[in-house]
């Protein structure tokens, strides 16, 4: 399993890995494929606060549900117990420790969004600097050009080192998925967009986290095999 984090070279894919092979306290993290939590608390960690707001709030919306009990006094009288259902999928449920580390969040962050949800619903929940266009702990502006060249780039570089993914289609008339090989990763495509900028260039000072934001935003047909899918054409 080292050899996977190391192929997807994602700091937020090695954090899920670590904790599966450590564990939760109760043992429902042994049920669940660790290649796939890990993806899904990588992509999770991607979105912009809003969109994990947003996440969120319907997952929660989903699991709220109630359980059933009687009183210890009267036998007869049936209560009704307002309680969150965790779920990995409709047949494997979690604890809230596995659930909040599949995701990457804390417990406040969770407790505050489904404070949130009781009180608005679903209305979208208004952060500080909302009004603010967001810089992704980066130096630079994130603006139209710089997202229009990281685009490009992205596209060239998917154009020589990727194959098109014939079992799989995002838009079926438009946008088919373009898979790139499992040695490579997030941070080693950044480091080849840098590589290729001239040293006066203002785009050397974009981040990594930046970067694969707009990654994900711009080009997400664009993706990095995972080791098991890096196949050959015979298999």
């Amino acid at each position: 399993m080292k050899s996977n984090n190391k192929c997807n070279g994602s700091n937020e894919y090695e954090k899920a890995i670590d904790f599966l092979e450590k564990g939760c306290r109760c043992g429902c993290s042994s049920r669940i494929p660790k290649e796939e939590f890990s993806e899904l608390r990588e992509s999770f960690q991607v979105l912009f606060k809003f969109e994990q707001d947003i996440f969120l709030m319907a997952q929660l919306k989903a699991m709220n549900g109630r359980s059933i009990s009687t009183s210890r006094c009267l036998k007869k009288k049936i209560r009704f117990n307002k309680r969150t259902f965790y779920h990995w999928d409709h047949n494997t449920l979690l604890c809230q420790e596995t659930y909040l580390n599949m995701l990457g969040i804390g417990r406040t962050y969770f407790e505050n969004i489904r404070n949130h949800l009781i009180k608005n619903g679903l209305l979208l929940k208004i952060h500080g600097n909302i009004k603010r266009m967001s810089q992704w702990k980066t130096k630079m502006m994130i603006d139209k050009d710089v997202a229009e060249i990281v685009k490009n780039f992205l596209e060239n570089y998917a154009e020589v080192h990727g194959l098109p993914n014939p079992s799989r289609n995002i838009n079926r008339i438009t946008q088919s998925i373009v898979l790139l090989s499992a040695k490579m990763s997030y941070k080693s495509v950044h480091r080849d967009f840098l590589t290729g900028l001239k040293e006066d260039n203002k785009l050397k000072s974009l981040k990594y986290n930046a970067f694969r934001k707009l990654w994900h935003q711009l080009t997400s047909e664009i993706q990095i095999m995972s080791p098991r899918t890096d196949l050959c054409d015979t298999c």
